[in-house]
């Protein structure tokens, strides 16, 4: 097993090389998009929970990570942690780097929507939906 490991760890290593020189003077304008879409998203999250609470987070690691460090810095190391991982997968796989900055910007826009006008827009429908439709005792059996 360990040489397994060390052979995947040895080829994204020598992969990561190949194509850091260059890549960031390559894709800086990408870059650039998604890291405002980021930043929109984290302080939209921040907003977010310094109004609600922390509760009601729906990512588990940003909520875990809020919960030891507060409603700034949890967003905040998710976030950068989230930017450093789109931007190792991009290095590895360059191909595939613009369709990755696409996705995960159209992800973190809808998320920073969310939090701000979403949540107050689609809970309530989506609750009294719920309540409306969902089967009851008095409907099945128990």
């Amino acid at each position: 097993m360990k040489q397994v490991v060390a052979g995947y760890v040895g080829f994204f290593a020598t992969r990561f090389r190949q194509n850091w020189p260059g890549f960031l003077k390559a894709r800086w304008p990408y870059l650039v998009v998604v890291c405002l879409a980021a930043a929109a998203d984290f302080l939209s999250t921040w907003r977010f929970m310094a109004a609600g609470g922390i509760e009601d987070e729906f990512h588990p690691v940003i909520r875990l990570v809020s919960q030891w460090c507060g409603p700034f810095i949890g967003p905040l190391i998710g976030k950068l942690g989230q930017f450093a991982a789109v931007l190792m997968i991009s290095v590895l796989f360059p191909r595939w780097a613009v369709f990755l900055y696409l996705t995960v910007t159209a992800v973190y826009l809808y998320a920073a929507w969310y939090n701000v006008w979403g949540a107050s827009l689609y809970t309530p429908v989506f609750l009294r939906y719920l309540s409306q439709n969902w089967p009851s005792c008095d409907r099945m059996t128990c």
